[in-house]
């Protein structure tokens, strides 16, 4: 911690002996020592309380760093993923009528072939629930 120059220099001159020397009392003498003793520990508790800050920041500071360290590798594999990701990605080109035309009869070959199976699902449910009606009033166990 740095003291600063300006400050000493002027408690300095604040503790230099007066050129006037007078005879004080002992009740004189012990007040002015109960002061000085009282402007020290002020002194001392800011300094104290200065250093604490200063124990405090240099924690909070430390466990920062060691945050910022535990997530470095990590953040460093998350910005490879994300350039190898960018540089697979190709633009695609405009695809011309002839290729339209395919795709859209893919499309509609696939929605065509979707719905065949959904009807052989719904009649293989049919025929399911009719076999289940069937075991129940036969007293057969089904699953």
């Amino acid at each position: 911690m740095r003291i600063n120059a300006e400050k000493m220099r002027a408690a300095a001159r604040r503790l230099r002996p007066r050129s006037v020397v007078r005879t004080v009392s002992g009740r004189e003498a012990m007040s002015e020592i109960q002061r000085l003793r009282r402007r020290v520990d002020g002194i001392g508790e800011r300094t104290q309380a200065s250093v604490q800050g200063s124990f405090r920041s240099a924690r909070a500071a430390e466990l920062a760093s060691r945050e910022v360290n535990r997530l470095a590798p990590q953040l460093a594999a998350l910005e490879t993923k994300v350039e190898q990701l960018r540089l697979s990605l190709r633009p695609v080109a405009e695809p011309d009528s002839a290729e339209l035309e395919q795709a859209r009869g893919l499309v509609e070959a696939i929605q065509e072939e979707h719905r065949r199976i959904r009807v052989r699902l719904s009649e293989m449910t049919r025929h399911e629930e009719r076999m289940r009606r069937i075991e129940e009033k036969l007293g057969l166990p089904h699953d």
